[in-house]
């Protein structure tokens, strides 16, 4: 008999990780479940349970692992060498040396990332690239309480992309598919919320009074600084405008790798996102007002650097409290970088022009943008030709049936747990024909790799 898969869980967030460890009974006894992390909360939930973990301790001197420069920033990737450069570069040579050892010393078959563009998981995926071992990225899917898992990547870089731009992500009309995906996307319109705010943990993963204590202070911490922002960044603007029809444009989180990594036209600067979208609606139609939807999770610290913006935009809308859910029927059309919510609007039947890349930005399902002077002829279309219903449909029994996972990190329901297990499980026949490549297509391990195209060894999640 083989012995089990072992699948390493790396640097799993605070929220993420009770979930991640009721996933060990539902995978077991098929796959061991081994964790990696030096948060304190992390590790304190890990030891709660009795989970395998690693480093045994976050203190001492940890190995340097010696790599090139080059090599180096390869590995930390494009999202902390724009938005972290000189912490990296400080973190990442013994973050790599102690990964490494993980990987070896524990011999990892898989690795499951969240994300991916983080510090800890940029290196982590790098090292496992080198090794030949395979990754599951994950990350919140496009409905409530889903997830998507993928060894590809996550939005823009999962395998969700490739089957949009070859014409396979379109499912036929199906009586039960169909039946499945309207229930989903009336509990959407009707506001159910993307994440719940605050999941019911089981117990088992509470025991440690410490971890109930920091817990229950980080959750009050977030809710009164999320209630201050809205009042403190725009302040005796209405929270619900009573407008006609309008052009909606949804901010994101600044420091999102969808910004980071697949901005190309704007990068994370959202007052030029504002400016050039005014512009174009003011040369195809100024009679629409536009509504900018402030992103309900960015840092206060970036909210406070919006306060100026109404005085800036006079002419334009701001709002903070009101949900996308609430606002979505009542545009016109949205006009997006690259966020959810322009998936989100098809859920709507609402046209959308992107800036920028993802899994949805192709011709067909939205007016994708490739330069700011396509802006004002893409907006227009977008407002006066129909959208491909049948399309968009087939593409929403897709994802809805093919490429979500039911169940995600804030349920803790058996149904979400199996579903979450099942998806992982059922990755293992690729991982296991991966690993069995020659080993010949891989570098050599301690090799010097400078003849190899630097793109070709980029983590996955980082190319673009």
């Amino acid at each position: 008999m083989s012995r089990p898969q072992k699948l390493a869980f790396i640097d799993p967030g605070l929220r993420k990780a009770p979930f991640f460890l009721e996933l060990r009974r539902a995978l077991a006894p098929r796959i061991d479940c081994i964790y990696y992390s030096r948060r304190r909360l992390v590790r304190a939930h890990v030891r709660s349970v009795d989970a395998l973990l690693f480093p045994n301790r976050t203190s001492g001197k940890r190995p340097l692992h010696t790599i090139s420069d080059a090599e180096l920033r390869e590995a930390i990737g494009e999202k902390e060498w724009q938005l972290r450069r000189d912490k990296a570069l400080r973190k990442a040579p013994r973050l790599l040396g102690e990964l490494a050892a993980f990987l070896d010393e524990q011999a990892v078959d898989a690795l499951l990332i969240w994300n991916g563009g983080n510090l800890c998981g940029a290196l982590a995926i790098w090292l496992a690239r080198r090794r030949g071992l395979p990754v599951i990225f994950a990350e919140h899917g496009y409905l409530p309480r889903t997830t998507q898992l993928d060894l590809d990547g996550v939005n823009v870089l999962s395998s969700l992309t490739r089957a949009v731009h070859d014409g396979t992500a379109m499912l036929a009309p199906d009586p039960d598919v169909d039946a499945a995906l309207d229930a989903d996307i009336d509990a959407y319109r009707s506001g159910r919320p993307m994440r719940l705010a605050d999941a019911r943990i089981p117990d088992i993963h509470l025991r440690d009074p410490w971890v109930r204590l920091s817990r229950r202070i980080i959750s009050i911490v977030k809710s009164t600084l999320r209630g201050r922002s809205a009042a403190a960044v725009l302040p005796g603007t209405p929270e619900a405008p009573d407008l006609p029809p309008f052009l909606l444009l949804p901010f994101q989180v600044r420091k999102d790798t969808q910004l980071a990594l697949h901005s190309p036209l704007l990068g994370n600067d959202m007052r030029r996102f504002v400016a050039v979208a005014d512009e174009a609606r003011r040369s195809v139609a100024p009679d629409l007002p536009l509504v900018v939807k402030l992103h309900p999770y960015e840092h206060i610290k970036v909210l406070r650097q919006y306060r100026d913006l109404p005085t800036q935009f006079p002419q334009v809308h701001f709002v903070s409290r009101e949900p996308i859910t609430a606002l979505l029927p009542r545009c016109a059309a949205v006009i997006t970088i690259n966020s959810t919510v322009g998936f989100e609007a098809m859920l709507f039947d609402k046209p959308v022009v992107a800036l920028g890349h993802n899994f949805y930005t192709a011709p067909g399902l939205v007016e994708p943008v490739t330069s700011l002077d396509m802006l004002p002829d893409a907006l227009r279309r977008a407002l006066t030709q129909p959208v491909d219903h049948a399309r968009r449909r087939a593409f929403l029994r897709y994802v809805h049936a093919r490429f979500l996972v039911f169940g995600s990190y804030d349920d803790f329901s058996e149904r979400s747990v199996q579903a979450v297990a099942t998806r992982i499980a059922e990755l293992l026949p690729a991982i296991n024909s991966r690993a069995a490549e020659p080993a010949a297509a891989l570098p050599e391990a301690g090799r010097s790799e400078g003849s190899v195209r630097v793109e070709a060894m980029q983590p996955a999640v980082l190319r673009g």
